[in-house]
């Protein structure tokens, strides 16, 4: 029998790197020279910034493209890339240089901001650590979702796509390794959830968890 879901929590420890951009083509310059890190943070880590909740942008260069340059067809470009699609940060990198480079090609002058609305780059680097909370079953485990802490669920679906050797999240391992329908699997790792923020992938885990619950219950009854 499959050993009980281990429930992890996470945080950021940032670090500031003294860089700001102020235009388009300082963001260019950046995007070709800043340390892997500073990429990770500003198109990944974001989602466990407070103000992302707030916004419909995945990411902070889309997010600054469209509130600080004014630039809505680069922001909605930016937003269109998906950082978990690339096998590398240096993959990652070389298509953000490529639009910002074809942007800044079909514009007569690069956009800068305002005053006070400037892209401070930061770096960042993810802390995780084991809550001790056990669910031993598949019924526990959907039901518990609803109380799970958000940052729990980036280190189990974000970050597990960068961690796990299979690029799939950890709830979708760990019922498919106990033998739960395929057909919840398949649902859970269909999930488009960098488009989400933390909330909304709560409210898609909830969804296709109580779908199968009375399965989840049945398969639980069981084992025992």
């Amino acid at each position: 029998m499959a050993e009980p879901f281990a429930l992890y929590d996470c945080s950021l420890a940032r670090r500031a790197m003294g860089r700001v951009c102020s235009n388009l083509r300082e963001l260019l310059d950046a995007s070709r020279t800043v340390p892997d890190a500073v990429l990770e943070h500003h198109l990944l880590h974001c989602t466990l910034e407070d103000y992302f909740e707030l916004y419909e942008f995945p990411n902070d260069l889309a997010r600054w493209c469209w509130e600080g340059l004014s630039d809505n067809i680069l922001a909605e470009q930016l937003g269109l890339v998906d950082p978990y699609r690339y096998a590398s940060i240096a993959e990652l990198r070389s298509a953000i240089i490529n639009l910002i480079e074809d942007r800044l090609w079909g514009l007569e002058r690069a956009p800068w901001c305002r005053p006070g609305r400037e892209l401070y780059l930061m770096s960042s680097r993810l802390i995780a650590y084991d809550t001790c909370e056990r669910y031993p079953t598949p019924a526990a485990l959907a039901e518990a979702i609803e109380r799970m802490p958000l940052r729990s669920l980036y280190y189990h679906v974000y970050e597990a796509h960068r961690r796990t050797s299979e690029h799939t999240d950890d709830f979708s391992a760990w019922l498919e390794n106990y033998g739960v329908s395929p057909t919840l699997v398949a649902r859970l790792r269909s999930i488009d959830f960098y488009f989400l923020n933390l909330t909304q992938l709560r409210q898609e885990l909830l969804q296709a968890f109580r779908q199968y619950l009375p399965e989840l219950a049945t398969v639980a009854k069981g084992t025992l």
